[in-house]
């Protein structure tokens, strides 16, 4: 069924997706922008509805489904995407009425939102100049969708934690995409852009960036991405298989049979850790640390699918899935480099930790 349940939605929904599959090589190639992706998105209300599945009691079976088919249809797309969700979602917790207001107003026009949090060399630094703006200097890094942003949330560091900061983002004049010379998640127009002499406002209080479960916890909402790029892939192998008549070559066959069960197992993680989160930003308490734990299992269980789909994908195309003009190829290395998240062995350390003082016997902690 439909985001909403009913036929007109989802073929609605499907020819919006369909286009952005279409698009996504010339995305890649550089050929385009996300600029019309991303517009559709927000025309047909599906951007509003992912934020709306990621938001504070949102209906996170409804984000996780559809953050997970758009990045089956572009893992570019389905970064900023995500990245605005967040963004919202942090403004939605942490934000003044005032702000909550202006900013609300932007998304509702089409402004897109994103999370700038790494440091290069300059790290970020912040000035007060009123009660709750101040002026930065610095510059952030891995910057996503550089000439697609309105606005960034920036985190910079303070001795009490890290502050959040709502700025502008929309000057092309300090953006600087020759650093993102990377083989994957090219078409996110990535880099560094520099903030120095940036107006800012306060969002919330230092130390909010890292209260759970909105911090790790939100870590579903790539999962759900990544899971979609494995779908992707698979789907690529099968239609590549067919068109050769291989499908019914057993080996093959049981590539493909193998690449749907680790989707179908990953995206079960996802939704369930998705709605854990959930109901544990609501209800707080000794169950924020089970659903965080719950969401670093299924990062680490989606990491471990795609990783394995991945070498089944390369082993059943040949040669052909390292070919430039390849769909293959090209989700492939999208996928590949998403995974690649920071400190994927301390999330992990992290996750076991909990699960070693979780005093409940293993199949009753959530």
């Amino acid at each position: 069924m439909g985001l909403h349940g009913n036929s007109a939605t989802h073929d609605a929904e499907a020819r919006i997706l369909r286009r952005i599959t279409e698009r996504a090589g010339a995305a890649d190639r550089g050929e385009t922008t996300l600029a019309p992706d991303l517009a559709a998105l927000h025309d047909a209300g599906l951007l509003a509805a992912a934020v709306a599945g990621a938001g504070v009691g949102g209906d996170t079976g409804t984000g996780a489904r559809l953050l997970r088919r758009i990045g089956r249809a572009s893992l570019p797309v389905g970064r900023i995407v995500e990245g605005h969700a967040n963004a919202l979602r942090l403004i939605q917790l942490y934000a003044t009425s005032r702000q909550r207001a202006t900013f609300g107003a932007i998304a509702a026009q089409g402004g897109l939102f994103g999370v700038w949090g790494a440091d290069g060399r300059d790290p970020v630094t912040f000035a007060l100049t009123g009660e709750e703006t101040g002026v930065l200097t610095g510059a952030k890094m891995f910057c996503s969708g550089l000439g697609l942003l309105s606005v960034a949330v920036v985190p910079v560091k303070t001795d009490a934690g890290p502050l959040l900061l709502l700025v502008r983002a929309d000057d092309s004049d300090r953006a600087d995409r020759s650093a993102w010379n990377v083989s994957g998640m090219r078409a996110t127009a990535s880099g560094r852009y520099d903030l120095t002499g940036v107006a800012a406002e306060v969002l919330g209080r230092p130390g909010d960036f890292l209260r759970e479960p909105n911090f790790e916890g939100g870590i579903w909402r790539y999962c759900a991405l990544h899971c979609g790029g494995l779908e992707a892939l698979a789907e690529g192998v099968r239609a590549h298989l067919r068109a050769r008549g291989q499908a019914a070559q057993p080996q093959q066959a049981a590539r493909i049979a193998r690449m749907v069960l680790l989707a179908q197992t990953a995206r079960l993680w996802v939704e369930a850790s998705s709605g854990a989160v959930e109901r544990a930003a609501l209800l707080g308490g000794d169950v924020v640390t089970s659903s965080v734990t719950q969401v670093l299992l299924a990062r680490e269980a989606v990491e471990t699918a795609c990783t394995e789909g991945i070498a089944l994908a390369e082993r059943a195309v040949g040669t052909a899935a390292f070919a430039a003009s390849s769909d293959v190829d090209r989700i492939r290395r999208d996928l590949g480099f998403f995974l690649r998240q920071a400190n994927l062995d301390g999330k992990l350390t992290q996750a076991a930790d909990a699960l070693m003082a979780d005093p409940a016997p293993v199949g009753e902690m959530w």
